[in-house]
């Protein structure tokens, strides 16, 4: 039970990243930000499901403690309490600084990769995005009693969502790294704009 606990705290932030990267591509000026404002709200997930087992663990070991040292069980609620707090805000705020250099790591790679191995990630990525939205259709479907119109209608949205998606970026590519970087880059300018590609 545990597991799926975690696997839908995983897939919940996943749905959240797909909702930004839909929210930035609708707007020109911030298309550029789509896949590492995704990949900020993906971390999320894996980082939130490490800070519950780490604190499992720590009641765990706390319990150990008071069973086996000189401890009561009155002093607990107020350690609890006091330690709760604290934790979840240090763990949101360490997830946000990770979150937010994972993402500027990941832009400036991005903008680094040649255009053919650009158009290439952006294709796989925003594919694996509309399959998130896919399992969010489907699971929303059986949730509102659709689940008679069977599997078949569930599968094909499922390969319509993530053949768009992935054409869509294929053909969009361009538009999701913006301009080529003047720093740091071991690529030409023609090399990231696809100009030697057919």
């Amino acid at each position: 039970m545990l597991f799926v606990l975690f696997a839908l705290i995983v897939f919940a932030c996943l749905v959240m990243g797909s909702i930004a990267f839909l929210v930035r591509v609708m707007f020109p000026p911030m298309r550029r930000y789509a896949l590492s404002t995704a990949l900020w709200f993906a971390v999320w997930g894996p980082s939130s499901v490490a800070q519950m087992v780490v604190a499992g663990l720590g009641l765990v070991a706390g319990g150990l403690v008071m069973k086996h040292g000189n401890m009561q069980w009155t002093d607990m609620p107020k350690l609890l309490e006091a330690f709760g707090w604290s934790y979840v805000i240090a763990g949101a705020l360490m997830t946000a600084v990770v979150a937010s250099r994972a993402a500027s790591i990941h832009q400036f790679f991005i903008h680094r990769f040649t255009f053919a191995l650009f158009r290439l990630y952006a294709t796989a990525i925003t594919a694996g995005i509309g399959s998130v939205l896919g399992w969010s259709l489907g699971w929303w479907m059986m949730a509102n009693g659709f689940d008679h119109l069977g599997l078949l209608v569930w599968a094909s949205a499922m390969l319509i969502l993530i053949a768009g998606f992935g054409a869509a970026a294929y053909k969009c590519a361009p538009e999701l790294r913006g301009k080529a970087p003047t720093r740091f880059t071991w690529i030409s300018a023609e090399e990231f704009e696809g100009s030697n590609n057919p």
